[in-house]
């Protein structure tokens, strides 16, 4: 059992250390707009995504997911939600503002919670209510500092948020809903990848960038599996707290490898969130505690 849970440890390390250290592959590639690097990501996890349903024998789930009317057209809305929060934070990440992206992966825990109180009708504690408070704090801090709305920081947190709530409602498993979304998207991105060849503006090629390009289907799908096989062996609670690693990560990474300026707007919004963070744990540490 001891060994279990070590070996469900590292690989959710693994997991949450290479979602924390996406902006650097992406760094690899800014110089291709931001728009085709998301089509390679989605044609390329597309094909992915298929050979590994393909071996696992699940490829069969597919159709009878997409043939039930209302999970397709909700798959569709999700297949939309991921590509925007794909989409934004590779932007972000070619124009130099990964700490943006970094605030928005805090945020978004707590607005899963808020979220989860308003459609899920889910109990919201006095400790929720306060973290919530002090997310909004952080937001206003951010919008006083920036003169405008944070735009990253609250696309990014409100995408997946509401990506994770349509997904939780239809309960579709993580590979085969992947897949249906990727399919779904996968005509609008084939689309614009042609275009970019008759254009002339294709950045794929036999050389280091389009080997790169490929490699964004692997740094999509690797991590799901990865992740998927941790919960196997780790609570979900542990996974929660683990799962501050990536964004924690990227900060870091943002600050001493590519210089980005952690003003002192920047650090008061992150110790809100992290205040935030800490309460809503202790809380939960607790109400486990109790029960």
């Amino acid at each position: 059992m001891k060994d279990d849970r070590t070996k469900g440890l590292i690989i959710a390390f693994l997991t949450f250390f290479m979602w924390g250290v996406f902006p650097i592959y992406f760094k690899f590639i800014q110089d291709v707009d931001a728009t085709q690097i998301l089509a390679h990501r989605i044609f390329w996890s597309f094909v992915l995504l298929f050979l590994f349903l393909f071996f696992t024998k699940k490829l069969k789930n597919i159709s009878l997911l997409l043939s039930d009317r209302k999970k397709a057209l909700a798959l569709l809305c999700t297949g939309c939600l991921i590509s925007i929060n794909w989409g934004i934070f590779i932007w972000a990440v070619n124009l130099g503002d990964i700490l943006s992206t970094s605030l928005g992966y805090f945020i978004n825990p707590l607005l899963s919670v808020l979220l989860g109180a308003i459609f899920l009708k889910e109990r919201l504690s006095l400790a929720g209510k306060v973290s919530l408070f002090l997310a909004f704090l952080a937001i206003c801090v951010q919008i006083y500092a920036l003169g405008r709305l944070p735009f990253v920081s609250l696309i990014l947190p409100t995408s997946f948020a509401f990506y994770g709530l349509i997904r939780k409602k239809i309960a579709v498993p993580s590979f085969e809903g992947l897949f249906c979304e990727t399919t779904l998207m996968l005509p609008l991105a084939c689309a614009y990848l042609g275009f970019c060849a008759y254009s002339g503006t294709s950045a794929f090629g036999a050389h280091s960038t389009g080997a790169l390009l490929a490699f964004s289907g692997v740094i999509t799908v690797l991590p799901l599996i990865t992740f998927a096989i941790s919960t196997a062996y780790l609570p979900l609670s542990t996974i929660g707290f683990m799962q501050y690693l990536s964004p924690s990560m990227s900060m870091l990474i943002a600050v001493f490898l590519y210089g980005e300026e952690l003003s002192f707007y920047k650090i008061f919004s992150f110790s809100l969130i992290w205040l935030g963070l800490a309460i809503v744990g202790f809380d939960s540490l607790k109400r486990r505690k109790n029960g």
